[in-house]
Formats: structure tokens, sequence, C-alpha cells
């Protein structure tokens, strides 16, 4: 089912996709309005590398007063102790627990109390950028409190909508891609296909809600102590249609994926490339450079899933035959 942008007007639709034509971030145009309350890098100093001028008061600036490379600088919070004045192209930011990861959007860090807060990536090098990461965040805690709780996605702690902070509970085995890297050799048939089930049922939830994730991959998929599945991650996501700011990479993205408008088939494309990843520890075409990968898709040639017990429902994710609900339905009855 095809998703209308209702939230674009005729003028800002054609800023749009003059913006995606020319390269700069116009089409980073708010097209949907969210009301309050509304990926990843593995160290705290990570370098970003930025291609786009600046944004300044209204008026386009020069790309000479924007760093080609930021550094964040973590600082524990002390009272006593004075913030250190930041170098041209580094960011200070006042650490609120142990560092997790940096996405495109958000901070990740694990709290005193467990907990797992979200703080939008700050850039004062480019305060446009920075809006759109906080407007991410009163995304993803507006999902939240449109699901208001379910087994197959992670609890929602606390939401600031003054400092756009979404405090979310700690899932201790992590993501699923890592999960699945260290133990795959010891994973059961029978733990893939709960994984398989569960990301269907999360799947399911979502598209029953009119979201459309955008970005379905092992990376997005977190496990509690019991290894039960949860979706997550919904900063990029689509919300009644609006406007995405996430997308699935190559091996999980249908070949043609419309950039601008999202829809449901793409997600359930996705989730077939998510349950091959299941069943058999590696991506699809895991040895095929993405290029080549995404030439293979167009000619609708996918990887032979003969030999998996849940090939054929893997197949009609990749051909768009199906929807979540018929996913999980399809596992459920191998259940029974």
């Amino acid at each position: 089912m095809s998703v209308i942008l209702r939230s674009l007007s005729p003028f800002r639709w054609i800023i749009f996709t003059f913006g995606r034509l020319l390269s700069y971030p116009f089409y980073k145009l708010k097209a949907f309005k969210v009301q309050d309350p509304s990926r990843g890098d593995t160290e705290s100093d990570r370098a970003i590398s930025h291609k786009h001028c600046t944004l300044q008061e209204g008026k386009l600036g020069r790309c000479s007063k924007y760093p080609t490379v930021i550094t964040y600088r973590h600082i524990r919070a002390d009272a006593e102790a004075e913030i250190p004045i930041p170098k041209f192209g580094e960011v200070i930011y006042i650490s609120k627990g142990e560092f997790i990861t940096r996405g495109g959007t958000a901070i990740l860090e694990r709290l005193p109390s467990g907990n797992v807060v979200k703080t939008p990536t700050p850039n004062p090098y480019f305060l446009q950028e920075e809006d759109d990461c906080r407007r991410n965040m009163r995304l993803e805690a507006l999902i939240y409190k449109t699901i208001n709780g379910h087994p197959r996605v992670p609890k929602c702690i606390d939401w600031d909508p003054t400092t756009c902070c979404l405090t979310i509970e700690y899932l201790v085995n992590g993501d699923l891609r890592e999960y699945v890297k260290r133990n795959h050799e010891t994973i059961t048939a029978d733990l893939r296909r709960k994984w398989a089930k569960q990301a269907a049922e999360g799947l399911r939830i979502l598209h029953c809600l009119d979201i459309i994730h955008c970005d379905i991959s092992p990376r997005n998929f977190l496990l509690d102590p019991n290894l039960d599945l949860k979706i997550s991650d919904f900063a990029g996501s689509s919300l009644l249609g609006s406007m995405p700011s996430a997308f699935s990479n190559t091996r999980y993205r249908h070949p043609n994926c419309n950039w601008d408008v999202p829809r449901f088939e793409d997600d359930i494309f996705g989730l077939g490339s998510l349950i091959y990843f299941i069943m058999t520890s590696d991506y699809p075409f895991a040895e095929v450079p993405s290029d080549e990968v995404e030439t293979l898709y167009k000619r609708l040639e996918f990887p032979d899933v003969c030999h998996i017990a849940c090939g054929s429902i893997i197949e009609q994710c990749w051909f768009q035959t199906v929807d979540a609900t018929d996913v999980y339905e399809y596992f459920k009855v191998m259940d029974d």
C-alpha cells in the first residue's frame, strides 16, 4: 500500500525535488510537523565528515565557514570544573553516562539508572542539521507514544520535550547483528524461527498504526535478557505519511524503492532480507559489492533460498506479495 505525502504542498514538493537534484539540504524542509511529546559509531571521539555548507540566520553560508571534520569531545559533568572552550571543528559534549554509540540523529549513553538516553546530536556549525536531529527525536517520541507499549518494542521510560532527550530501557544482549556475529555457531533453529516471527510481529504492529520503519536492518532489532526480539530506532521513520529521514541500505532495499515516498512494501522487502540474515547468519549476497547487488535486485535475482526451511516466505517478501501479518501468521503456524 502506497502512502501519499499529504503534508507536502506543491511549492514544497518543487523545492524538495530541486534540493535532491542539487544535493543541497533543502529537502530537509519539514513535511510533517510533530508536536511534543511527540545509526552508529563505536568511539566517542569518532570524526564525522560533512559536505554541505552552513545555513545561518536564514542566509546561505559558504563552505569555508563549515569545518570539513567535526570532532565530539565528551567530558564528565562537574559543577566545579570549567567547561573548556572548543577549538574550531570541535564540539564539547557534557556526558550523561557511559557512551554507547553515536548515530545520525542521536548520541546514546547508559545512565547510572541503567536505562539508555538518546540525546539529539549537537552541531553548532550547522543549526539546521541540529534542528533536524531534534525533530527526529520528537518524531521517535511520538511513535513510542502511538505504540503505547508492546512486547516487541523497547519500553519508553521518559521523554523531555525541552531537551528532546528520550530515555528507553537498556537491552543487555544488544542488537541482532552483533549478537549473531558473536554467537552464530550456537544459535538453534528454534531460536531463529522465534526471531523471524517476532520481527514480523514487531513490523506488523508498526504497520497497523500507519508507521513505516524505513530502515529494516539487524542493527535496528534489539535482544532482551530472554533473547526476545524488539524492533527499535524510529527517529528516521514515517508516521501517517510523514517524510522519513532514514533509508535501508542496499541489501535491505527494494531496487524500485522511491526515495521520496515511503511504502509499507519497502519494509516488507527489508523483512525478507532480515529473515534471510536470521536464518543464515549472513547478509544477502554477502560476498558481492553493493553496486552489483543493486544490479542483481533490479533483475529480480535474489539469493537461493531453497535450502532454507522458510525460504518461500523470504521470496514472497522480496517479491512483495505478502504483508507483515502474513509473515507473522506463517511463522505462528510453524510453531503450532
